[in-house]
């Protein structure tokens, strides 16, 4: 418990650094770099990784904190559906273009991993087919999905798993948000802003990351009283349910059969969250769950998590697979960007741009940093930007999560050309269905490449 306690000071700490930096430093500022990253980057750095190569004083990394990232993400995923009602799930058809979207996007990044792991196998011999997945883990997914498909990758054999599949994550918002402000500039001189004409400049506060004390709002709604049970106390007591009945599940299954070993936690920690939602509701108890508070427990688990996954994060693990990390990361950058762009002008109707700006952020590692972009060129939200990302983000699960759950065992255990195949046809299912319902004919991708496009048409 003192070590818990020790490493959670560690990480705080490193926290404030982060906040700070990002207040005061305007090169941060400008390009929206999150707190818990900046905080990452700063522990790696003073860390035993680099600064305990050269000084005998160095930020204090015990054996446990890299374990934190594991288990946060049991909490992040865990709480996805708790709290949640089905009215907030629009199936309307700017949700559905925006799934069949993302899921092109989805299958596209785990295609191109795929591809170019296998072609770089004969030349890495030590180089598992698994490594192909990590993209579509860290870019789409984000660190979160990233500590969570990586702690099941090292379940399944490899070991380094957990640290490449970081890498791609951190790769992927810092590409999302620099590549994404460089396409906003240059879309918007062309006119495929829906409401400026130039970008808007973000307000300093958010810029600083610090909310004035004037748009101060609260972050949730007190169930209980306080002299009956803290109305935070009880909010964590559904994650604590949340947590311990997963981890009850996960010995169940196991029980069960050997094989269902490789079922991950984070997955028990999503069923379970699920099932106590519903149990809830069916027991009229729903009103007890406060969905911004539990929303906010889930922020906090995800910065912890962030920081504690890049502090730890390996610098071995990168020098042995450099080349190979630095071939697919610059392959994602183009094919994501494209991809994008491509299936954002062919599939949506009005606000393509806005709706395609905030995919893109989504795209590359978190919903967050879309609607950072959107609100570039939608500063209130004017467009249907926010609920077309929202819509992917919420009900993209059915694509990505058999991905998470179950291709980190397989990928043991099937051949490379088994696992790109139905990869391939799941994607050119969601691209019949993009063709049938969504497609834009008369769109042509030169029009937006060499700036010729006219407002977008609509059915």
């Amino acid at each position: 418990m003192k070590q818990i306690l020790v490493d959670l000071s560690v990480l705080s700490s490193l926290l404030l650094v982060g906040i700070f930096l990002r207040k005061k430093v305007k090169f941060l500022q400008n390009l929206y770099i999150p707190a818990s990253l900046i905080a990452g980057f700063i522990g790696l750095l003073i860390g035993p990784q680099i600064l305990g190569r050269i000084s005998p004083v160095c930020l204090p990394v015990s054996d446990t904190l890299s374990s934190w990232a594991g288990q946060l993400v049991n909490i992040v995923l865990g709480l996805s559906f708790l709290g949640t009602t089905s009215s907030n799930k629009n199936f309307g058809r700017t949700a559905l273009s925006a799934v069949t979207q993302g899921g092109l996007i989805h299958q596209t990044q785990v295609l191109v991993g795929l591809g170019i792991t296998m072609l770089l196998m004969p030349l890495y011999p030590n180089l598992p087919l698994c490594f192909g997945l990590t993209p579509v883990y860290g870019f789409h997914g984000g660190h979160g999905t990233a500590n969570a498909a990586g702690a099941a990758l090292a379940e399944a054999g490899w070991a380094d798993g957990p640290a490449v599949a970081n890498t791609m994550a951190t790769a992927g918002i810092l590409s999302g948000i620099i590549i994404g402000m460089i396409v906003i500039n240059i879309g918007v001189r062309r006119g495929y802003a829906k409401l400026v004409a130039k970008p808007q400049e973000i307000p300093q506060d958010i810029k600083e990351g610090i909310v004035p004390l004037e748009k101060r709002k609260p972050i949730g709604m007190g169930v209980t009283y306080n002299d009956a049970l803290d109305p935070l106390a009880l909010q964590l007591a559904f994650v604590g349910i949340v947590y311990g009945s997963a981890t009850l599940l996960s010995k169940f299954l196991v029980s069960l059969h050997p094989i269902l070993s490789n079922v991950p936690l984070f997955a028990c920690a999503m069923i379970c969250g699920a099932l106590l939602n519903v149990i809830m509701k069916k027991l009229g108890l729903f009103h007890y769950l406060d969905k911004p508070t539990l929303n906010r427990i889930s922020g906090v688990a995800l910065d912890y998590l962030v920081v504690s996954a890049i502090t730890t994060l390996s610098l071995k693990v990168f020098a042995l697979y450099t080349i190979p990390l630095l071939v697919v990361i610059a392959a994602m950058l183009v094919i994501n960007l494209a991809a994008n762009f491509y299936f954002g002008w062919k599939l949506f109707d009005n606000d393509w741009f806005e709706r395609t700006l905030t995919a893109y952020g989504l795209e590359s590692g978190v919903l967050a940093t879309g609607l950072m972009l959107l609100r570039v060129v939608d500063p209130q939200y004017q467009t249907s930007g926010q609920e077309s990302g929202a819509s992917s983000a919420a009900l993209i699960y059915p694509i990505s999560l058999p991905y998470i759950m179950f291709a980190p065992a397989l990928s043991t255990v099937v051949s490379p050309s088994v696992m790109f195949g139905v990869s391939a046809a799941v994607w050119v299912a969601l691209y019949v269905v993009a063709r049938i319902f969504f497609w834009h004919k008369e769109r042509k991708f030169s029009d937006i490449l060499f700036g010729t496009s006219d407002a977008p048409k609509t059915h």
